[in-house]
């Protein structure tokens, strides 16, 4: 028994670094050889088309439909190696957002129609899903939703607008989380999946996000959208707690690891450009303790990673500690890396500047959401 689960762990660690090393080629020769990505409002097709002929675009899905058999530390690790690489966090947030809704919800929440329905296509690239949760001024706390789905015999009727939608100008499928009834005065929430070009349902410009260039972003009216009631992605008036917070868990977790290619790049493109001169031996110093951060923050996202693997929800408080710690080390750490470049009185090229930007802005995003998870760890501290 215990000699099967060593070699069972040898060649899941052997497969995480060999994809590893694939993406790393790929961001080599796709991603870091254009320096024209932040031109694009939505990514050009052609890259995903590539991601699919590489075989990257379903890491986290089993081979039995399409994919590579990977777990949540390959997705990690890969993700790492993108933005690493690559240097184009927008194109590292667009691929792991498929990758999230196609494990995380098709794969772990589909019935069996739904999985061979989709999971093939997803994992060979050929299909872009999109998670449509948050509303204009609503954000997406559940107390102020409106999105309903009313059931007409055999179909449901979806009413209302969706915002900040990563993927959505490009989606195939759309995982639309709205209001299926509602049980002494508490909303039920459920995801019906609802195809692109269903009749009713419109994209908008929704709310212009000016960074993570060329990741698209648009917002979604439903009107009268009519989709059979066997589209509901696992439990019907569930929803929020089945699918809504593991995926916040997971998105944190995963995003750690995007961070740490994230710094990782900035911190070699820093070195590439600065003039050695300007650098006396103080800066040097912290120069060096820059460049080993990144390592103790893909650290950090490779045992979250593990956690989501052994046992999410289980490790949930974990998980999410850990994603916050990841999150104010990187906010350090930018902040260093700034002081910094401002010493050394570099004029930063285009792609250095836009990608200190990215990450910054991103560090930025739910920080409302973030501070009062840390007050309420305050308070829990406190009263123990």
């Amino acid at each position: 028994m215990k000699m099967g689960c060593t070699e069972n762990a040898t060649k899941a660690q052997s497969l995480r670094r060999a994809l590893r090393a694939r993406m790393e080629t790929f961001a080599r020769t796709h991603v870091a050889s254009r320096s024209d990505w932040r031109d694009h409002e939505v990514i050009p097709a052609d890259l995903w088309r590539a991601f699919g002929d590489a075989g990257l675009a379903g890491i986290g899905l089993p081979e039995t439909l399409g994919g590579c058999g990977g777990d949540y530390r390959a997705l990690a690790m890969a993700a790492e190696a993108l933005a690493a690489v690559g240097g184009v966090k927008g194109i590292v947030s667009c691929w792991l957002s498929r990758q999230t809704i196609a494990r995380l919800h098709i794969l772990r929440l589909g019935d069996s129609v739904q999985r061979a329905a989709y999971v093939p296509k997803l994992a060979s690239g050929a299909m872009t899903p999109c998670m449509a949760i948050s509303e204009p001024g609503a954000g997406a706390h559940p107390k102020h939703l409106k999105t309903t789905a009313t059931r007409d015999g055999d179909d449901f009727i979806l009413n209302g607008e969706k915002a900040y939608l990563t993927n959505g100008p490009i989606a195939d499928l759309f995982l639309v989380l709205a209001i299926t009834g509602v049980e002494n005065e508490r909303k039920q929430f459920s995801v019906l999946l609802v195809p692109g070009d269903a009749p009713g349902l419109e994209r908008t410009e929704g709310v212009k996000i000016d960074y993570l260039r060329p990741a698209p972003h648009c917002g979604l009216k439903l009107t009268d959208v009519r989709v059979p009631a066997a589209n509901i992605l696992g439990p019907e008036g569930d929803a929020f707690a089945a699918i809504s917070l593991p995926m916040r868990r997971t998105e944190d977790a995963l995003a750690a690891a995007s961070m740490a290619g994230s710094m990782r790049h900035q911190i070699a493109q820093f070195a590439h450009e600065v003039d050695p001169g300007a650098l006396d031996d103080d800066d040097m110093a912290e120069l060096g303790w820059l460049a080993a951060a990144p390592d103790g923050l893909a650290a950090m996202a490779y045992h979250a990673a593990e956690l989501l693997d052994l046992d999410p929800e289980a490790n949930a408080d974990e998980i999410s500690s850990i994603a916050a710690a990841a999150r104010d080390w990187s906010r350090v750490q930018q902040q260093r890396i700034g002081a910094l470049m401002d010493k050394s009185g570099l004029a930063a090229s285009s792609g250095l500047a836009a990608e200190r930007r990215d990450l910054e802005k991103t560090l930025g995003i739910a920080r409302t959401a973030h501070i009062i998870q840390a007050r309420r760890r305050a308070v829990a501290l406190i009263e123990a």
